[in-house]
């Protein structure tokens, strides 16, 4: 049996209705979705090693943590 990887996504929204849309949408994907304020600094965010950070999920702008070939 092959375990597939969950991966740890970080979402920049405050809209509770945006959150709800966002959860849905991703529901059936492998992601343990975390949702945070927009507020909050991208680099704080790094601290806790997500695999990916959605910053603006409507206007797809995405980071691929798990990409980058070196901690910061």
């Amino acid at each position: 049996m092959t375990d597939s990887k969950l991966f740890k996504v970080f979402v920049l929204e405050d809209d509770i209705n945006n959150r709800k849309t966002i959860a849905n949408e991703l529901r059936s994907k492998n992601y343990a979705l975390h949702f945070f304020s927009k507020d909050n600094s991208v680099f704080d965010l790094l601290t806790f090693n997500p695999d990916i950070i959605i910053h603006d999920y409507f206007a797809n702008k995405i980071t691929h943590c798990h990409e980058w070939d070196m901690a910061y």
